[in-house]
């Protein structure tokens, strides 16, 4: 039945461009599993713990170190997060089968970074990876899908508002950055990334929908409770996800190639109090030769003769695709020699979430380290922060059963200097 194609429409931009994700992150599927704590914290916090043998001079003498260019640094990351208020992450990924809460958005970020800054340079290299899915809905595009996911029968006549608008680029690239003093003890690096694209699909469904209640007797398909409908689907792809290959158009994948900059700026306020805020993929572009895309256009209403009407469109142009953006920021301030109180939030295109925490170092003088809670209030999510001379390692979650999480972050790094 042709109504099924409004289905296929959002669960082919819904559900497989998940699952899409997921096959090519799974790097990133495998660390949000852990759950996690805020990545921002980090720098702030590293700027605490290098080089000291005394509590009070900690935050000041690795501050010190961070903007020193006298030796040659090391460092590395990994980060994952996501977000998923509306279904476990789990069952968000998979089948819609868990109850379902409100909730207007979904994403999943990662990045894989190593950089090199050589002794005595402000020029600083590296390799990184990034991947970034972001997905906004209506809720009552999500109720729709989830009917149709779970063979609900409506219990009332209803009339919904579709939209549903995905963002998904994956990628893997090289930068070289430039770190300047501002002010006294202020500094801005600016890292100018270089992409080749991995994977990209960026689309979205809008129209009405409204159903009819039926009889179980009468019910062989919850699609048949559709009563009317106008459904626009445009999206565009470095591989079909509506099934278009049974149409015979299966193109060559597209190749991609773009650029980012990323920025970040550190300072004090005092000796106590510092600040820093990360921006990555700012004014971010992708362009992709000959990408394939779809249209769709669909009217139907049960009563109408026709049935429907559905128009289409294949065709490949090229595309430039914006990156999806992300800003890290943290307020630290060091209460005494032992305690450390911060303030950090992260923002991206559909979210943006705060964090409080508390550090306590335990002072070894030859390897302290900061150990650190942090609460998240808007996602009731906990996390516990390790951070050392060497690396450290941060998890925040608002449950520990993987299964029925949606919220969780994770973040590792290390680093080294001779």
């Amino acid at each position: 039945m042709i109504s099924s194609r409004l289905f296929v429409a959002l669960r082919a931009t819904w559900q497989p461009l998940i699952r899409y994700r997921s096959e090519n992150a799974i790097t990133s599927i495998a660390l949000i599993g852990l759950g996690s704590s805020l990545s921002i914290a980090a720098t702030a916090q590293e700027s605490s713990l290098l080089e000291s043998k005394a509590a009070t001079s900690l935050s000041t003498n690795l501050y010190a170190n961070q903007i020193s260019t006298q030796k040659t640094k090391v460092e590395f990351e990994v980060l994952a997060s996501a977000d998923s208020p509306a279904q476990p992450i789990t069952a968000f990924i998979d089948d819609w089968d868990a109850p379902l809460e409100s909730g207007e958005h979904a994403y999943v970020q990662g990045r894989l970074a190593l950089t090199v800054q050589p002794a005595h340079s402000v020029i600083s290299y590296g390799l990184a990876w990034r991947y970034d899915y972001l997905m906004e809905f209506s809720e009552e595009t999500a109720e729709v899908y989830w009917q149709y996911e779970n063979k609900q029968n409506p219990t009332q006549s209803k009339s919904y508002s579709l939209f549903l608008k995905a963002k998904h680029n994956e990628r893997f690239g090289a930068n070289i950055g430039f770190t300047q003093s501002i002010a006294a003890d202020w500094q801005v690096t600016a890292k100018a990334n270089l992409w080749q694209g991995l994977h990209a699909l960026d689309g979205k469904v809008t129209g009405n929908l409204s159903n009819r209640i039926l009889a179980d007797s009468e019910l062989n398909n919850i699609r048949d409770t559709i009563d009317k409908a106008d459904a626009y689907l445009d999206y565009y792809y470095d591989k079909p996800a509506l099934g278009e290959e049974n149409l015979g158009w299966n193109p060559a994948q597209p190749s991609g190639y773009g650029y980012s900059i990323d920025l970040n700026l550190t300072g004090k306020f005092s000796d106590k109090t510092w600040l820093n805020i990360r921006g990555y993929d700012v004014l971010g572009r992708m362009r992709w030769k000959d990408m394939p895309s779809t249209r769709y256009a669909l009217d139907y209403d049960v009563d109408g003769r026709p049935l429907y009407s559905l128009e289409g469109q294949l065709e490949t142009k090229d595309i430039t695709q914006t990156l999806p953006w992300r800003v890290e920021g943290s307020l630290m301030h060091q209460l005494d020699d032992q305690w450390q109180l911060g303030l950090q939030g992260q923002v991206n295109e559909v979210q943006d979430l705060y964090q409080l925490s508390a550090g306590y170092l335990l002072n070894n003088y030859r390897y302290p380290f900061m150990l650190t809670a942090l609460v998240e209030p808007q996602t009731q999510a906990l996390g516990l922060a390790l951070d050392s001379r060497y690396g450290g390692i941060k998890v925040l979650t608002d449950d520990l059963d993987s299964q029925k999480a949606k919220r969780s972050e994770i973040s590792l790094y290390g680093r080294y200097a001779w």
